[in-house]
């Protein structure tokens, strides 16, 4: 069975309250974008598990200056239980004096996501960074 339109709602709102949350590090709301055994693949940065990603997410915001994560250009893949995202990504940060958004990092993602429960959630979320 093909994604259906509300497939394809949810999906596009789990991308935005993950992103939210790790903004603003609410470690809980994010670790609940993921399987109980999710995994955020980030090169040299591995986390795995609910209690490592509300850890990661708690964390973000103070290692950087209002963090803000922008995902485009998404293309969902999948079956009515099973999916795949591919979408771009920047991050931006205020930085200097005065301070001023800033790229911090752009690159892409690869997603596999499942339904369970009737929620759609990240099994594996793999960002590269753009070299």
């Amino acid at each position: 069975m093909a994604l259906t339109t509300e497939d394809h709602l949810e999906i596009y709102g789990l991308v935005a309250r993950y992103n939210h949350a790790v903004d603003a590090g609410e470690g809980p709301a994010f670790a609940d974008t993921f399987t109980p055994t999710g995994v955020l693949d980030a090169g040299q940065l591995v986390v795995e598990g609910r209690n490592a990603l509300e850890r990661f997410a708690a964390g973000l915001p103070s290692t950087q200056r209002a963090p803000r994560h922008i995902t485009t250009n998404l293309v969902i893949d999948g079956d009515g239980e099973r999916a795949t995202v591919r979408a771009y990504v920047q991050m931006y940060v205020l930085a200097g004096d005065p301070p001023e958004p800033r790229l911090a990092v752009s690159g892409k993602y690869a997603d596999q996501l499942v339904k369970a429960g009737g929620r759609w959630r990240f099994d594996r979320r793999v960002f590269t960074r753009d070299a």
